[in-house]
C-alpha cells in the first residue's frame, strides 16, 4: 500500500498565539505541536481505513514536531532535554514514554481532490500551572529525577535559635530587573553557595511540581492554591555564575526559620519565582 509522504507542519501555541519558539514553555506550561497526514482514498480499501491511516501519520508527525520542541526545553543552565537525553537512556525512555502520552487537543479530517487530510493537535504539560495539566504526566516530573544531585551544600544557620515568623504558606522570590530565562533546575542559594531550596527539598506527590514561575507578582500571589494567603515574599540578591538564585543570608534564615515552623511548605513545592518581563 503507498501513501504520499505526509505533510508537515510545526506549530506551538501558548495562551492562544501561535508562535515558532519555546521560549515561554516553563512560564506556560503547556506545549502544543500540530501534525498533518494525508491519504490518496483510491490507494485505500475504504474511507474508514483511510481515516484511520490519515490520523495515524498526523498524530507520528505531530509527535515528531512536539519532540523538536520538548528537545529546546532547558534542564539545567547549560544543558537542554536533549543533552539530557544523550547522556541518559532513562531519561530518554522517559521522555519519549511521555510524548506518547500527550493528549489531543485538536482534531480534523477534510477530503478534498480525492485525498483524505488529518490535522491533529497534541499537547504536552510541562508543568502543572494549567488546570488541564494538574492530573496528567508532566515533562518536570519526568525531568525530576536527574535534578536531585546538587554541588551545593544545604543551608543551616549558624545558631540553632528559632526567630519569630509569624504565619507563612508559601514563598515568593521576585526576579525583576535580572532578565532571567527560566529553567528547569534552578536552584536558591545562599551567597555562599549553600543551597536554600532545590529538588531534593521537594517531596513529589502527583500532580504537584518542584517550583513555578509567574510574570508578575500579582499573579504570583493571584494564585492563592500555591502560595497560600500569607506567603513569604523576598527579592533576588544577584544571579550566580550557574544561573542560580542567590538571597542574602537574612532572607535564608528567614525562609529556613519560616519552613521550619509553618508545615515545610518548600517540601510541598509551595515555591513561585517571579520573572518581572514577559519572559
Amino acid at each position: 500500500m503507498n501513501l504520499k509522504q505526509p505533510l508537515l507542519a510545526f506549530v506551538l501555541t501558548l495562551s492562544g498565539t501561535q508562535i515558532f519558539a519555546e521560549e515561554n514553555a516553563l512560564t506556560q506550561g503547556l506545549i502544543e505541536a500540530t501534525g498533518m497526514g494525508t491519504v490518496d482514498l483510491t490507494k485505500t480499501i475504504n474511507k474508514i481505513q483511510a481515516k484511520l491511516l490519515a490520523k495515524r501519520s498526523a498524530r507520528v508527525d505531530a509527535q515528531r514536531n512536539l519532540l523538536e520542541m520538548v528537545e529546546g526545553v532547558r534542564v539545567t543552565s547549560g544543558t537542554t532535554v536533549k543533552d539530557a537525553q544523550l547522556e541518559s537512556d532513562l531519561v530518554a525512555n522517559r521522555v519519549k514514554g511521555l510524548l506518547r502520552g500527550a493528549f489531543i487537543v485538536a482534531e480534523n479530517i477534510t477530503e478534498e481532490d480525492g485525498e483524505l487530510l488529518a490535522e491533529i493537535r497534541l499537547g504536552l504539560c510541562v508543568n502543572a500551572s494549567l488546570v488541564e495539566c494538574k492530573a496528567r504526566p508532566k515533562l518536570s516530573q519526568v525531568l525530576l529525577g536527574s535534578l536531585q544531585q546538587s554541588q551545593h551544600e544545604s543551608f543551616q544557620p549558624e545558631t540553632d535559635a528559632s526567630i519569630a515568623t509569624g504565619k507563612i504558606t508559601g514563598l515568593v522570590i521576585n526576579l525583576e530587573g535580572y532578565n532571567f530565562d527560566p529553567f528547569l533546575g534552578v536552584r536558591l542559594v545562599t551567597e555562599r553557595g549553600e543551597e536554600i531550596y532545590g529538588p531534593s527539598h521537594f517531596k513529589s506527590n502527583e500532580g504537584s511540581d518542584w517550583i513555578h514561575w509567574a510574570k508578575t507578582t500579582a499573579e504570583a500571589l493571584e494564585n492563592a492554591d500555591l502560595v497560600g494567603d500569607a506567603p513569604l515574599q523576598l527579592s533576588a540578591a544577584s544571579i550566580s555564575a550557574e544561573a542560580n538564585v542567590v538571597l542574602s543570608n537574612e532572607a535564608a534564615v528567614k525562609i529556613y526559620h519560616g519552613n521550619l515552623n509553618n508545615e515545610d511548605f518548600l517540601s510541598q513545592g509551595r515555591v513561585v519565582l517571579v520573572l518581572g518581563s514577559e519572559s
